[in-house]
């Protein structure tokens, strides 16, 4: 029962940032439109959510060095994602 209130957290925000990611491509495919920073982002709140379901301990501002390095990974992961998300969104951006 320890950590419960991060992981807890931690499955809400994988919820929302999903929805927002399914919400984004249902407008793309319906109104032919999406938010470029919904399309970028939501994959980061993913990431971020699942690193914490699993490494809740990690939760809150990192305090070493080697702790830094970590969330920098986590982020810089999750933002690929977006950035594959936004060009599987609108490769025609990128000139492809």
């Amino acid at each position: 029962m320890s950590y419960i209130k991060q992981r807890i957290f931690a499955v809400i925000l994988i919820l929302l940032c999903v929805g927002m990611i399914y919400y984004g491509w249902q407008r793309l495919l319906h109104e032919g439109v999406y938010s470029l920073k919904m399309a970028t982002f939501a994959p980061v709140g993913v990431v971020g959510g699942i690193f914490l379901l699993i490494f809740p301990g990690m939760g809150g501002k990192p305090n070493t060095t080697k702790q830094k390095v970590i969330v920098f990974v986590v982020f810089a992961i999750g933002l690929i994602a977006g950035l594959i998300n936004w060009f599987l969104m609108d490769p025609g951006f990128f000139g492809w």
